[in-house]
Protein backbone atom coordinates (compact mmCIF):
# COMPACT_ATOMS: atom_id res chain seq x y z
CA UNK A 1 0.00 0.00 0.00
CA UNK A 2 1.27 3.41 -0.58
CA UNK A 3 2.47 5.82 2.68
CA UNK A 4 -0.48 7.94 3.75
CA UNK A 5 1.16 11.24 3.96
CA UNK A 6 -0.59 12.82 7.62
CA UNK A 7 -3.15 14.86 7.62
CA UNK A 8 -2.60 18.50 9.13
CA UNK A 9 -5.31 19.35 10.49
CA UNK A 10 -5.93 23.21 12.09
CA UNK A 11 -5.55 22.46 15.36
CA UNK A 12 -2.10 21.82 14.30
CA UNK A 13 -1.47 24.96 12.32
CA UNK A 14 -2.39 26.96 15.13
CA UNK A 15 -0.39 25.28 17.61
CA UNK A 16 2.73 25.81 14.85
CA UNK A 17 2.06 29.47 14.54
CA UNK A 18 1.86 30.10 18.44
CA UNK A 19 5.18 28.41 18.63
CA UNK A 20 6.96 30.61 15.89
CA UNK A 21 5.39 33.55 17.46
CA UNK A 22 7.18 32.62 20.87
CA UNK A 23 10.44 32.29 19.21
CA UNK A 24 9.93 36.04 17.89
CA UNK A 25 9.09 37.12 21.14
CA UNK A 26 11.95 35.54 22.76
CA UNK A 27 14.54 36.20 19.79
CA UNK A 28 13.48 40.05 19.14
CA UNK A 29 15.43 41.42 22.52
CA UNK A 30 18.21 39.15 21.45
CA UNK A 31 18.69 40.69 17.84
CA UNK A 32 17.45 44.32 19.30
CA UNK A 33 20.64 43.79 21.63
CA UNK A 34 22.99 42.48 19.02
CA UNK A 35 21.70 45.31 16.88
CA UNK A 36 22.68 47.90 19.76
CA UNK A 37 26.20 46.69 20.51
CA UNK A 38 27.09 46.75 16.91
CA UNK A 39 25.55 50.49 16.35
CA UNK A 40 27.54 51.07 19.63
CA UNK A 41 30.78 49.48 18.30
CA UNK A 42 30.37 51.56 15.22
CA UNK A 43 30.08 54.83 16.45
CA UNK A 44 33.12 53.97 18.66
CA UNK A 45 35.64 53.01 16.28
CA UNK A 46 34.13 56.54 14.28
CA UNK A 47 34.88 58.37 17.12
CA UNK A 48 38.68 56.82 17.50
CA UNK A 49 39.24 56.97 13.91
CA UNK A 50 38.07 60.91 14.40
CA UNK A 51 40.25 61.55 17.32
CA UNK A 52 43.55 59.96 15.47
CA UNK A 53 42.86 62.28 12.96
CA UNK A 54 42.38 65.08 15.11
CA UNK A 55 45.14 64.45 17.23
CA UNK A 56 47.52 63.61 13.98
CA UNK A 57 46.43 67.24 12.94
CA UNK A 58 46.93 68.94 16.18
CA UNK A 59 50.69 67.74 17.10
CA UNK A 60 51.32 67.95 13.39
CA UNK A 61 50.43 71.70 13.27
CA UNK A 62 52.04 72.55 17.01
CA UNK A 63 55.20 70.94 15.70
CA UNK A 64 55.84 72.45 12.40
CA UNK A 65 54.50 76.09 14.35
CA UNK A 66 57.77 75.78 16.72
CA UNK A 67 59.82 75.28 14.17
CA UNK A 68 58.97 77.67 12.45
CA UNK A 69 58.81 80.26 15.18
CA UNK A 70 60.48 78.40 18.41
CA UNK A 71 57.00 79.76 20.42
CA UNK A 72 55.76 77.25 22.85
CA UNK A 73 52.62 79.66 22.75
CA UNK A 74 52.11 80.14 18.98
CA UNK A 75 53.08 76.48 19.20
CA UNK A 76 49.79 75.45 21.32
CA UNK A 77 47.69 77.82 19.92
CA UNK A 78 48.23 76.20 16.15
CA UNK A 79 47.29 72.84 18.12
CA UNK A 80 44.35 73.97 19.58
CA UNK A 81 42.76 75.33 16.44
CA UNK A 82 43.89 72.58 14.20
CA UNK A 83 41.95 69.77 17.46
CA UNK A 84 38.63 72.37 16.74
CA UNK A 85 39.18 72.07 12.95
CA UNK A 86 38.76 68.45 13.44
CA UNK A 87 35.81 67.21 15.20
CA UNK A 88 34.99 64.24 16.61
CA UNK A 89 31.70 62.66 15.93
CA UNK A 90 30.84 66.27 14.97
CA UNK A 91 31.86 67.96 18.02
CA UNK A 92 34.92 70.08 18.51
CA UNK A 93 37.70 69.41 20.65
CA UNK A 94 39.43 71.11 23.24
CA UNK A 95 42.77 71.23 23.77
CA UNK A 96 44.44 72.14 27.07
CA UNK A 97 47.79 74.12 28.00
CA UNK A 98 48.80 70.70 29.54
CA UNK A 99 48.04 68.90 26.85
CA UNK A 100 50.99 69.57 24.27
CA UNK A 101 53.86 68.55 25.87
CA UNK A 102 57.93 69.75 24.39
CA UNK A 103 60.48 67.74 23.93
CA UNK A 104 62.79 65.30 21.91
CA UNK A 105 62.76 62.36 19.96
CA UNK A 106 65.32 60.31 18.32
CA UNK A 107 65.94 56.55 17.38
CA UNK A 108 69.74 55.37 17.40
CA UNK A 109 69.56 53.57 13.86
CA UNK A 110 67.14 52.74 11.07
CA UNK A 111 65.29 49.81 12.48
CA UNK A 112 64.35 51.42 15.93
CA UNK A 113 61.40 53.78 16.79
CA UNK A 114 61.64 57.04 17.87
CA UNK A 115 62.20 57.72 21.36
CA UNK A 116 60.40 60.67 22.98
CA UNK A 117 61.94 62.09 25.86
CA UNK A 118 59.23 64.97 27.57
CA UNK A 119 60.79 68.10 28.51
CA UNK A 120 65.11 67.71 27.08
CA UNK A 121 66.45 70.59 25.22
CA UNK A 122 66.36 71.97 22.16
CA UNK A 123 63.28 70.65 21.50
CA UNK A 124 62.37 69.08 18.14
CA UNK A 125 59.09 66.77 19.36
CA UNK A 126 55.44 67.43 20.37
CA UNK A 127 53.29 65.20 21.76
CA UNK A 128 49.52 65.80 21.94
CA UNK A 129 47.19 64.04 24.03
CA UNK A 130 43.02 64.15 23.18
CA UNK A 131 41.06 63.23 26.08
CA UNK A 132 37.70 62.92 25.48
CA UNK A 133 36.80 62.95 29.22
CA UNK A 134 38.72 66.23 29.56
CA UNK A 135 36.79 68.22 26.80
CA UNK A 136 33.56 66.57 26.10
CA UNK A 137 30.87 63.94 26.53
CA UNK A 138 30.43 61.23 23.17
CA UNK A 139 26.91 59.24 25.01
CA UNK A 140 26.79 56.22 23.38
CA UNK A 141 23.73 56.19 20.46
CA UNK A 142 22.31 53.20 22.15
CA UNK A 143 22.37 53.39 25.85
CA UNK A 144 20.43 49.40 26.63
CA UNK A 145 19.52 50.36 29.92
CA UNK A 146 22.95 52.49 31.05
CA UNK A 147 21.75 55.80 31.03
CA UNK A 148 24.81 57.20 32.47
CA UNK A 149 27.19 55.71 30.64
CA UNK A 150 29.44 57.86 28.47
CA UNK A 151 32.02 56.67 25.51
CA UNK A 152 35.42 58.66 26.78
CA UNK A 153 38.14 57.78 24.09
CA UNK A 154 41.74 59.20 24.39
CA UNK A 155 44.67 59.83 21.52
CA UNK A 156 48.29 60.37 21.75
CA UNK A 157 49.81 61.28 18.48
CA UNK A 158 53.45 63.00 18.72
CA UNK A 159 55.36 64.63 15.68
CA UNK A 160 59.00 65.25 14.94
CA UNK A 161 61.29 67.12 13.04
CA UNK A 162 63.04 64.78 10.23
CA UNK A 163 66.20 63.31 10.14
CA UNK A 164 67.48 65.53 7.06
CA UNK A 165 70.41 64.70 4.23
CA UNK A 166 70.24 68.54 2.72
CA UNK A 167 72.49 69.05 -0.77
CA UNK A 168 72.82 73.12 -1.04
CA UNK A 169 73.24 73.57 -4.65
CA UNK A 170 74.66 77.15 -5.48
CA UNK A 171 75.39 79.23 -8.53
CA UNK A 172 78.82 80.62 -8.62
CA UNK A 173 77.84 82.22 -11.93
CA UNK A 174 79.83 84.89 -13.46
CA UNK A 175 76.97 87.49 -12.93
CA UNK A 176 76.95 86.56 -8.96
CA UNK A 177 79.74 89.21 -8.71
CA UNK A 178 77.47 92.07 -9.82
CA UNK A 179 75.26 93.15 -7.06
CA UNK A 180 71.39 92.49 -6.67
CA UNK A 181 70.28 95.95 -7.09
CA UNK A 182 72.34 96.38 -10.38
CA UNK A 183 72.14 94.89 -14.07
CA UNK A 184 74.76 92.40 -15.33
CA UNK A 185 76.66 94.50 -17.53
CA UNK A 186 79.48 91.64 -19.35
CA UNK A 187 81.53 95.05 -20.50
CA UNK A 188 81.48 96.89 -17.71
CA UNK A 189 83.03 94.96 -14.03
CA UNK A 190 80.37 95.43 -10.92
CA UNK A 191 79.41 98.78 -9.56
CA UNK A 192 81.04 98.12 -6.42
CA UNK A 193 84.40 96.19 -7.70
CA UNK A 194 87.23 98.19 -6.94
CA UNK A 195 89.32 100.00 -9.55
CA UNK A 196 90.94 97.40 -12.53
CA UNK A 197 89.02 94.72 -10.45
CA UNK A 198 88.78 91.40 -12.86
CA UNK A 199 87.28 88.12 -13.01
CA UNK A 200 90.05 85.69 -10.14
CA UNK A 201 90.25 88.45 -7.93
CA UNK A 202 88.42 88.70 -4.46
CA UNK A 203 84.89 88.61 -5.30
CA UNK A 204 83.62 92.90 -5.03
CA UNK A 205 81.75 93.92 -1.41
CA UNK A 206 77.94 93.77 -1.54
CA UNK A 207 77.92 91.32 -4.55
CA UNK A 208 75.12 88.49 -4.99
CA UNK A 209 77.74 86.12 -3.49
CA UNK A 210 78.52 87.49 -0.86
CA UNK A 211 74.82 87.95 0.00
CA UNK A 212 74.09 84.18 -0.32
CA UNK A 213 77.25 83.02 1.52
CA UNK A 214 75.35 85.44 4.60
CA UNK A 215 72.12 83.50 3.94
CA UNK A 216 73.67 79.75 3.78
CA UNK A 217 75.08 80.98 7.67
CA UNK A 218 71.52 81.15 8.85
CA UNK A 219 70.64 78.51 7.23
CA UNK A 220 73.33 76.56 8.80
CA UNK A 221 72.82 78.54 12.16
CA UNK A 222 69.41 77.33 12.14
CA UNK A 223 70.37 73.90 11.89
CA UNK A 224 72.88 73.79 14.54
CA UNK A 225 70.34 74.85 17.08
CA UNK A 226 68.64 71.84 16.14
CA UNK A 227 68.68 68.68 18.44
CA UNK A 228 68.24 66.91 14.80
CA UNK A 229 71.42 65.91 13.07
CA UNK A 230 71.30 67.35 9.54
CA UNK A 231 73.79 66.54 7.03
CA UNK A 232 74.67 69.29 4.63
CA UNK A 233 76.92 68.82 1.07
CA UNK A 234 77.59 71.55 -0.67
CA UNK A 235 77.78 71.51 -4.23
CA UNK A 236 78.26 74.96 -6.68
CA UNK A 237 78.26 75.44 -10.21
CA UNK A 238 79.04 77.94 -13.08
CA UNK A 239 79.73 76.55 -16.57
CA UNK A 240 80.70 73.42 -14.62
CA UNK A 241 79.31 71.82 -11.44
CA UNK A 242 81.19 71.00 -8.38
CA UNK A 243 80.69 68.46 -5.25
CA UNK A 244 82.50 70.74 -2.58
CA UNK A 245 81.82 69.13 0.27
CA UNK A 246 80.08 65.56 0.71
CA UNK A 247 77.52 65.10 3.28
CA UNK A 248 78.66 66.22 6.84
CA UNK A 249 77.71 67.38 10.43
CA UNK A 250 81.21 69.97 10.27
CA UNK A 251 79.17 73.05 8.92
CA UNK A 252 82.40 75.05 8.99
CA UNK A 253 83.55 73.04 6.12
CA UNK A 254 80.86 74.71 4.32
CA UNK A 255 81.64 78.03 4.78
CA UNK A 256 85.35 77.30 4.11
CA UNK A 257 84.49 76.04 0.75
CA UNK A 258 82.43 79.28 0.24
CA UNK A 259 84.97 81.48 1.53
CA UNK A 260 87.30 79.93 -1.13
CA UNK A 261 85.26 81.51 -4.03
CA UNK A 262 84.41 84.62 -2.36
CA UNK A 263 88.74 84.76 -2.23
CA UNK A 264 89.00 84.01 -5.93
CA UNK A 265 85.93 84.67 -7.89
CA UNK A 266 85.82 83.48 -11.54
CA UNK A 267 83.64 83.94 -14.36
CA UNK A 268 81.46 81.21 -15.62
CA UNK A 269 77.94 80.34 -17.16
CA UNK A 270 75.17 79.28 -15.77
CA UNK A 271 74.33 75.67 -15.81
CA UNK A 272 71.23 74.73 -13.46
CA UNK A 273 70.86 71.26 -14.89
CA UNK A 274 74.40 69.75 -13.90
CA UNK A 275 74.05 71.82 -10.27
CA UNK A 276 70.81 69.76 -9.58
CA UNK A 277 72.58 66.47 -11.03
CA UNK A 278 75.63 66.65 -8.93
CA UNK A 279 73.71 67.80 -5.80
CA UNK A 280 71.77 64.52 -6.19
CA UNK A 281 74.50 62.32 -6.83
CA UNK A 282 76.28 64.43 -3.53
CA UNK A 283 72.62 62.94 -1.54
CA UNK A 284 73.15 59.14 -2.82
CA UNK A 285 77.19 58.84 -2.76
CA UNK A 286 78.56 60.47 0.24
CA UNK A 287 79.41 58.13 2.36
CA UNK A 288 77.56 59.96 5.71
CA UNK A 289 74.59 59.60 3.86
CA UNK A 290 71.82 58.11 5.55
CA UNK A 291 69.32 55.50 4.82
CA UNK A 292 66.24 56.85 7.26
CA UNK A 293 67.04 60.18 6.14
CA UNK A 294 64.63 62.59 4.52
CA UNK A 295 66.79 63.30 1.04
CA UNK A 296 66.36 67.15 0.46
CA UNK A 297 67.90 70.05 -2.11
CA UNK A 298 68.10 73.82 -1.94
CA UNK A 299 69.28 75.40 -5.46
CA UNK A 300 69.78 79.18 -5.67
CA UNK A 301 70.60 81.14 -8.86
CA UNK A 302 70.39 84.39 -9.77
CA UNK A 303 69.92 83.86 -13.64
CA UNK A 304 68.60 81.85 -16.56
CA UNK A 305 69.77 78.33 -17.53
CA UNK A 306 71.68 78.70 -20.36
CA UNK A 307 74.80 76.09 -20.30
CA UNK A 308 74.49 72.46 -20.38
CA UNK A 309 71.77 69.71 -19.53
CA UNK A 310 68.35 71.10 -18.96
CA UNK A 311 67.63 71.33 -14.92
CA UNK A 312 63.53 70.26 -15.74
CA UNK A 313 64.65 67.28 -17.09
CA UNK A 314 67.46 66.64 -14.14
CA UNK A 315 64.29 67.59 -11.48
CA UNK A 316 62.92 64.19 -12.54
CA UNK A 317 66.12 62.46 -12.02
CA UNK A 318 66.31 64.49 -8.08
CA UNK A 319 62.55 62.65 -7.94
CA UNK A 320 63.25 59.23 -8.51
CA UNK A 321 66.14 59.24 -5.92
CA UNK A 322 63.57 60.76 -3.51
CA UNK A 323 64.74 64.12 -3.59
CA UNK A 324 62.56 66.90 -2.53
CA UNK A 325 64.06 69.83 -4.19
CA UNK A 326 63.36 74.13 -2.97
CA UNK A 327 64.34 76.13 -5.56
CA UNK A 328 65.66 80.60 -4.84
CA UNK A 329 65.67 82.94 -7.67
CA UNK A 330 67.80 85.76 -7.03
CA UNK A 331 67.98 88.93 -8.78
CA UNK A 332 65.58 90.87 -11.08
CA UNK A 333 67.09 88.71 -13.81
CA UNK A 334 66.60 85.27 -12.69
CA UNK A 335 64.37 82.89 -14.30
CA UNK A 336 61.73 82.73 -12.17
CA UNK A 337 58.88 80.20 -14.41
CA UNK A 338 61.72 77.92 -14.79
CA UNK A 339 62.79 77.48 -11.12
CA UNK A 340 59.20 77.26 -10.20
CA UNK A 341 58.33 74.25 -12.35
CA UNK A 342 61.57 72.51 -10.71
CA UNK A 343 60.23 72.96 -7.27
CA UNK A 344 56.55 71.73 -8.34
CA UNK A 345 58.40 68.60 -10.44
CA UNK A 346 60.34 68.17 -7.02
CA UNK A 347 57.26 68.74 -4.27
CA UNK A 348 59.03 71.18 -3.07
CA UNK A 349 58.61 75.10 -2.55
CA UNK A 350 59.98 78.18 -4.71
CA UNK A 351 60.94 81.52 -3.19
CA UNK A 352 62.05 84.51 -4.92
CA UNK A 353 64.30 87.48 -3.50
CA UNK A 354 65.21 90.41 -4.58
CA UNK A 355 68.01 91.79 -1.60
CA UNK A 356 69.46 90.06 0.67
CA UNK A 357 67.35 90.52 3.59
CA UNK A 358 64.57 88.61 1.54
CA UNK A 359 67.25 86.00 0.57
CA UNK A 360 68.13 85.36 4.19
CA UNK A 361 64.33 84.87 5.06
CA UNK A 362 64.18 82.16 2.27
CA UNK A 363 66.74 80.26 3.43
CA UNK A 364 65.48 81.24 7.23
CA UNK A 365 62.08 80.06 6.45
CA UNK A 366 63.14 76.92 4.57
CA UNK A 367 65.31 75.32 7.02
CA UNK A 368 62.22 76.18 9.66
CA UNK A 369 59.67 74.55 7.25
CA UNK A 370 61.35 71.33 6.85
CA UNK A 371 59.64 68.12 6.85
CA UNK A 372 57.87 66.72 9.96
CA UNK A 373 57.10 63.11 10.65
CA UNK A 374 54.44 61.94 12.38
CA UNK A 375 56.68 59.43 15.28
CA UNK A 376 53.88 58.12 17.44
Amino acid sequence: MPAQIPLVTPRDRVARRGAVLVLMVVMLPVLLIIAGFAINLSYMELARTDMQIASDAACRAACRTYARTNNQAEAIQAAKDAAKANPVIGKAMTLRDQDVVFGTSMRPDVSSKYIFSPGDTPFNSVRVSLDAAASMSLPLPIRMGFSDVDFKPSQIATATQAELDISLVIDRSGSMAFGSDEPVNEILPPRRAPKDWTFGDPVPPGSRWLEAVVAVHDFLDILKSSSARETVGLTTYSTNAINDIPLTIDYDRITDALGVYSNAFKEGATNIGDGIGFGVNNLITSKDRRKWAIRVMIVLTDGIHNWGPDPVGMAYYAVDQNVIVYTITFSMEAEQSRMQQIASVGFGRHYHATDMASLRTAFQEIARNLPVLLTE
